[in-house]
């Protein structure tokens, strides 16, 4: 074996030129360890079968031979770069060693349209982060953020027939969105994090804060049945990201409420909001106040917050679909909430837009839905209301399937999304983990 594969673990962190963080926080199961703890991931193919993943997984070790580059090397010396939490043993990218780190989790009941809004915030956050902040919103690890990758794909390009009208399936509560491991000797289904980062251009105007800007993100994006009452036990911790993270963003889809939907059915030209104009929507059959408060009750649960403290997690109520009930709001103007600094090449974020906005949505929802309002502001110290879209336009009403059913479909060509950037903005302002320039009026 060569100099360079004996070299000690001691000498590990002298070998790497980058700053590794003392402690880091699993994104799959929320274990806090020392990075010194940390497990690499075997590459030899006959290093099969881990012991809590099954013998199906790459052998999880922790290592004690290094290369001069900070590679570990495996019992049969082939060279292994990726790396593994110490508790779940699940795979961690390799950014969150390196960078301060932003978890925000999403949530709503079924069908509130997470994954269409998801999907349409990472597309334009990939766009606007470097056209309008000269700043670069990219995966920390492709093949984690294989799933949405493929729906930025289906959504935006069409995939193998860009001319098609497409449809985004909801996410499950199974399948390649949560992963399986064995914790304390039990079976345990846990939340697959997309894991972003976000790092200066060599345009941005500021590189005296470039460290202080550059983050990993991880992102939640669970299906709304693991919302639901009994959903989270111990086999199924699948929502427990709720009580780490730095800000929540609660989707609220006013199509699915009767009270939207009696107060515009007559002024809107859109099958989610009327369904005589044809389709099949898919609904929820659960109150989404109800889905509010069970959120903020595991909030409560996991942080240890008493019942007479209020969280101090910001919750930013984001109205999905805005585009089928925007004639309720009287909004004076609707542009993107930042603007051309004077002095320097980068854009400017402003708060008090946003809050403005808010404002003229909290008073629609004390009107038609006051329990809505009521829930989140007496738990949380910080709420904010943003209406989004997702899409930008209303869905066509496809052919009948084999069932008879007519689903609601998108052109891609037409998607153009609405303020989708905005709660991802407005949760690191809130949070203080500031990516963006911000002014506050």
């Amino acid at each position: 074996m060569s100099t360079a594969n004996t070299t000690s673990k001691s000498n590990q962190s002298a070998s790497l030129h980058v700053k590794i963080k003392p402690q880091i926080s699993c994104p799959h199961c929320w274990h806090e360890f020392q990075t010194d703890k940390i497990l690499f991931i075997s590459e030899s193919p006959d290093l099969l079968g881990d012991s809590k993943l099954g013998d199906a997984e790459q052998l999880r070790f922790l290592p004690y031979r290094f290369g001069v580059g900070g590679e570990a090397f495996d019992a049969h010396g082939v060279a292994c770069h990726k790396l593994a939490c110490p508790n779940c043993h699940l795979q961690i990218p390799r950014p969150l060693l390196h960078m301060s780190s932003f978890f925000i989790s999403i949530v709503g009941a079924p069908a509130a349209g997470k994954s269409y809004f998801f999907t349409s915030m990472v597309w334009q956050l990939r766009k606007t982060m470097t056209r309008d902040f000269c700043m670069n919103f990219t995966d920390a690890d492709p093949t984690l953020n294989k799933r949405i990758r493929d729906y930025e794909m289906k959504q935006f390009m069409g995939g193998d027939a860009p001319d098609v009208p497409v449809a985004i399936e909801k996410t499950d509560i199974q399948g390649d969105i949560y992963n399986n491991t064995f914790i304390d000797g039990h079976l345990t289904s846990l939340a697959q994090p997309f894991s972003f980062t976000i790092s200066p251009l060599p345009s941005y105007p500021f590189p005296q804060h470039a460290s202080n800007v550059t983050q990993a993100v991880c992102m939640y994006d669970n299906a709304g049945e693991s919302f639901l009452p009994g959903a989270d036990n111990v086999s199924q911790p699948v929502t427990r990201h709720l009580a780490t993270s730095d800000a929540i963003l609660f989707l609220f889809d006013p199509t699915q409420d009767l009270r939207f939907k009696n107060t515009c059915r007559e002024i809107v030209n859109d099958p989610q909001m009327n369904p005589a104009l044809g389709g099949d929507v898919r609904r929820s059959k659960v109150n989404q106040s109800s889905v509010l408060t069970e959120m903020i009750t595991r909030i409560r649960t996991h942080s240890h917050t008493p019942p007479h403290e209020k969280i101090k997690t910001p919750i930013i109520i984001v109205l999905t679909k805005y585009d089928a009930w925007h004639q309720l709001v009287n909004f004076p103007h609707y542009n993107n909430p930042w603007q051309q600094a004077k002095n320097y090449k980068t854009s400017v974020y402003n708060i008090s837009y946003v809050n403005e906005y808010s404002q003229i949505l909290r008073e629609l929802l004390l009107e038609l839905i006051p329990d809505l309002v009521g829930t989140a502001e007496a738990n949380a110290e910080k709420v904010t209301y943003i209406a989004v879209s997702a899409t930008g336009t209303a869905p066509e009403v496809g052919q009948p399937d084999k069932d008879g059913k007519r689903p609601l479909l998108y052109q891609p060509a037409n998607i153009k999304p609405v303020w989708v950037e905005v709660p991802f903005f407005h949760a690191q302002t809130l949070a203080g983990k500031y990516c963006v320039p911000v002014v506050k009026s």
